[in-house]
């Protein structure tokens, strides 16, 4: 089973992105996203900057639950979202806090 920091890995070579940019993106140091690829786990809000910037949900960084329709929804989302207006992302997000009190 894939360990976190390999999955790490293998996101950061599949979007072709460097330590400095995912250090960037998550505000901390390089030698902190270097530990991230081999043993230490990110404190939950580099988690979630972690998973915004690789394009997965937290789920997949932590647990290795993985969707490719779930990551292709995800992302078509996050394209999407600049485009909507502030009515419908209201309607947006009600939608979904629904969706997630039926899934409890």
């Amino acid at each position: 089973m894939e360990t976190f920091a390999e999955r790490v890995r293998r996101l950061k070579e599949r979007r072709g992105v460097t330590v400095e940019e995912i250090a960037f993106a998550c505000a901390v140091t390089e030698p902190t996203v270097y530990g991230w690829l081999k043993t230490t786990m990110p404190r939950n809000n580099h988690l979630a900057s972690l998973a915004t910037f690789l394009d997965v949900t937290v789920d997949h960084l932590v647990h290795g639950d993985r969707s490719e329709t779930r990551d292709e929804i995800v992302h078509e989302l996050r394209t999407l979202v600049p485009q909507l207006s502030n009515y419908q992302l209201t309607v947006l997000l009600m939608t979904a806090k629904e969706f997630a009190k039926k899934g409890q």
